[in-house]
């Protein structure tokens, strides 16, 4: 098969690459899964510094390398570890997936090249969620962190984000930037495997793999799932929760008469995730309409649940029309009513159900995939990487 253009400038100039976070895992769908695989599969030399991760180089040629995995409020004590080891790599490129990471832009600039942030949500609205920081204080510290964000990504030489309203927060900027959707990579969820005493429940199967938080509707699932008959559905739960308390909150719900109707997994493994979806009829989400999710967002949950050919169920929100435009699945209220009546439809005409999942399939694969993205994503770093008219001069 013949290279692409992009694939030959990546080999040609063997650029080093490190992407960066002290959030995400070491098996972050976004960074690790699309973005590092593809730069690796174009020939750059590709390192994900992040949390936890197992030193080594994988089977894709990318090098993991590890940062202390510490609580939120202490993530700070890693900018020494951070420091250390990129003076240590010496990559050309740094690629940033946090917010906290930017304060270190000034740090970096003498001695890295080139500086990329990739913005994977709106900071301001995602602020105004976080349930740790004290209702009354969230404005201030939103406000606060946006500003930060708009002035710090002016030492950036690229910028990407996962949708244009993003990016349009910024302002103009004369860097390259690249609008990259949180599109599933098809190839993750091929010939995946269901669960077989999951496919076995013979009631419509919903599913929700994700973060667990009141925003993304969790409480509004339950109360649907309570509303329904014994042999109406299944939820098919999982993922990691917000805090503590909602955690708590949420697991005594599930013991007070939810168990027949929901099953719990905790935290799922990237590598099951397909499995889980693929053993469904639905992918829901529940988003209610929150700071956070009133403006336009792409629902990575329900592109990936429409890879594997699941139908869709999801709150009437800014940038869910996709659903209703591609005709794969239902935009209800974002109430118990109307994501009780949603449910309802669903399981009463199952053949109709999946007939939307076939649509969706087709959809993702024609367009809503980050293989119809990779292309973009590689011309974009071919424009970052390129010499300035300063080192073309010195050249």
């Amino acid at each position: 098969m013949s290279e692409t253009r992009s694939e030959q400038r990546g080999r040609a100039n063997g650029v080093s690459v490190v992407h960066l976070s002290v959030v995400h895992g070491p098996s972050d769908a976004r960074i690790y899964e699309r973005e590092c695989r593809t730069l690796a599969e174009a020939g750059y030399e590709v390192t994900y510094l992040a949390p936890g991760a197992t030193p080594g180089v994988d089977e894709h040629g990318i090098r993991l390398a590890p940062l202390p995995v510490r609580r939120r409020s202490r993530r700070f004590l890693s900018t020494p570890d951070v420091i250390a080891a990129l003076r240590r790599l010496r990559p050309f490129v740094v690629h940033t997936h946090d917010p906290e990471l930017l304060p270190l832009y000034p740090l970096l600039r003498p001695f890295v090249p080139r500086l990329v942030h990739d913005m994977h949500e709106f900071l301001r609205e995602q602020v105004m969620a976080k349930e740790y920081i004290a209702p009354r204080l969230r404005p201030y510290v939103a406000s606060a962190s946006g500003q930060a964000q708009r002035r710090l990504t002016r030492l950036a030489d690229g910028l990407i984000a996962a949708t244009d309203a993003v990016l349009d927060d910024l302002g103009p900027r004369d860097v390259p930037c690249l609008v990259a959707p949180n599109y599933p990579r098809l190839s993750h969820f091929a010939g995946a495997e269901p669960f077989p005493e999951i496919v076995a429940d013979p009631r419509l199967r919903l599913v929700y793999i994700g973060a667990l938080s009141r925003t993304r509707g969790i409480p509004l699932m339950l109360d649907v799932m309570q509303g329904l008959r014994d042999d109406d559905a299944l939820l098919v739960l999982g993922g990691v929760f917000s805090s503590a308390d909602f955690e708590s909150e949420t697991l005594a719900r599930l013991r007070g008469g939810l168990a027949d109707r929901v099953r719990f997994l905790g935290r799922v493994s990237r590598a099951d995730v397909a499995r889980y979806l693929a053993s469904a009829d639905v992918v829901w989400t529940a988003s209610t309409p929150s700071a956070q999710f009133r403006r336009p967002t792409v629902a990575t949950k329900v592109f990936e649940g429409a890879a594997v050919g699941l139908a869709a169920l999801a709150s009437d929100l800014p940038g869910r029309e996709v659903i209703r435009d591609e005709g794969f699945g239902l935009l209800v209220p974002p109430t118990v009513e109307g994501h009780l009546d949603g449910v309802r439809r669903l399981a009463a005409d199952r053949d109709a159900t999946a007939a939307m999942g076939a649509k969706g399939r087709a959809a993702v694969r024609r367009t809503y995939s980050w293989e119809a993205l990779g292309e973009r994503f590689l011309d974009f770093y071919a424009r970052v990487c390129a010499p300035t008219r300063d080192e073309a001069a010195r050249a």
